[in-house]
């Protein structure tokens, strides 16, 4: 265990220090070779072919968490794959699967890679150790990742098809959000319906300050269904992706502009300190609540005070054991559900916290649809006093090596006693 964590040490302390490549056009997804020291692109010819590749499309809002752990499954020595993804929107990535359509209709699309020798993006970009490939014509997914059911999208109403299977990640909260010099401090769902359904509601009556997404968007989806208004019919400005949305907020410098603007992010966008999350005040609900109640703690999202989220969706093609077709996808699966440690010490619930999700082991209520009604959930190994631990540096719980150490009723859970 100690070696694993040096190793996952190493490599954080590796791909942190990387610097930006030239600006060459991208290689071919199915042609990538590894880079070389410093992020330098290898001459033709010379290269070593990357791991088997994995193909994953979907959700823009869940791309930082795959980021977070491509670079580790990238040099597992056990079971290495380079993780090529593509962003464009949940309903997209569920259709993905469910219909098998393919990522690309043409030789132009650039998607995402990241190789442990990977350069650091320009200076702007908020996401590190990304590469570019050009994925070629027809190109299927192995995995679909979606914020939202796929009924959502209008798919599988009859239920899955088969040899399709929903494997179910971790939780995570959808906000509104404004620039940090935003006068504004919360949003009710009545004035969410007011702003986006109608723009009757002062100080965001604007259009071209409401950056919002599309209904193939699960994030739009998602918070269309809290808020009563189809995701079709939003007014506003599409941005096309979340890196969009966060650079039309965050980038606003007058003070009239920052009042009128609001957009709509996953909380790992919406925490960053150039922009301001809103507090949220669903229908029938007395307060608003932001998703923490300390910084990265999801205690309000956790607990159902905080009303929007749902857990990450991964759709993919199975065979007769009920497990994903592609083996590496298989792995990813595991990472992202937790029912695997990722490699190298990569530690689940650290990368969760870190990226703004919520492992299910960690949330005691659930969910079954879209924006449906709660009710509460024991999951089986809870993992609450670890999280809260990495969240915020302290928890109540008594920290423990086995079982012996803990009270009736309580197990040692990640070195913490909990409740069975």
């Amino acid at each position: 265990m100690k070696k694993s964590k040096l190793l996952g040490s190493a490599l954080l302390a590796l791909t942190a220090t990387f610097l930006a490549t030239n600006d060459a056009d991208a290689a071919s997804c199915t042609a990538l070779q590894k880079l070389q020291p410093g992020g330098v692109a290898p001459d033709a010819g010379t290269g070593t072919p990357v791991p088997t590749v994995v193909y994953v499309t979907g959700s823009s809002a869940a791309k930082p968490l795959i980021a977070a752990l491509a670079p580790a499954i990238f040099v597992d020595p056990l079971r290495p794959a380079t993780i090529v993804y593509l962003s464009q929107g949940s309903c997209t990535g569920a259709s993905a699967i469910l219909s098998g359509a393919p990522m690309a209709s043409n030789d132009s699309t650039n998607a995402s890679y990241w190789d442990a020798n990977s350069a650091t993006l320009a200076a702007g970009s908020k996401i590190a150790k990304e590469e570019t490939c050009t994925l070629a014509a027809g190109t299927i997914a192995d995995i679909g990742i979606s914020d939202v059911f796929a009924q959502t999208c209008g798919l599988g109403g009859a239920g899955l098809p088969q040899g399709v299977v929903d494997f179910q990640g971790p939780i995570q909260a959808m906000t509104f959000a404004v620039n940090k010099g935003s006068r504004e401090q919360s949003i009710s769902a009545e004035a969410a319906y007011l702003t986006f359904g109608l723009g009757t509601l002062a100080p965001w009556l604007d259009d071209a300050f409401l950056f919002r997404r599309n209904d193939l968007s699960g994030t739009q989806q998602m918070i269309g269904a809290a808020i009563g208004v189809n995701a079709k019919r939003w007014r506003g400005i599409d941005r096309g992706n979340s890196d969009n949305i966060f650079t039309s907020l965050s980038g606003l410098i007058a003070q009239a502009d920052a009042d009128k603007a609001i957009g709509i992010l996953a909380a790992d966008y919406s925490a960053r300190p150039e922009l301001k999350q809103l507090a949220y005040q669903p229908f029938g609900q007395r307060c608003g609540y932001l998703p923490d109640v300390r910084p990265l703690d999801k205690r309000n999202v956790r607990d159902g005070r905080y009303a929007i989220w749902g857990p990450l969706h991964l759709f993919t093609q199975v065979d007769g054991t009920g497990l994903a077709k592609h083996p590496r996808a298989r792995d990813l699966i595991a990472y992202l559900a937790g029912s695997e440690p990722p490699p190298l010490g990569v530690e689940l619930i650290r990368t969760a916290v870190r990226q703004h999700v919520v492992p299910p082991c960690a949330m005691r209520v659930q969910r079954t649809s879209e924006m449906g009604a709660m009710s509460s959930f024991k999951p089986a190994r809870a993992c609450g006093c670890a999280f809260d631990r990495e969240a915020t540096g302290s928890t109540t719980c008594q920290a423990c090596s086995s079982n012996a150490e803990c009270s009736s009723g309580q197990s040692c859970n990640f070195g913490f006693c909990e409740a069975q």
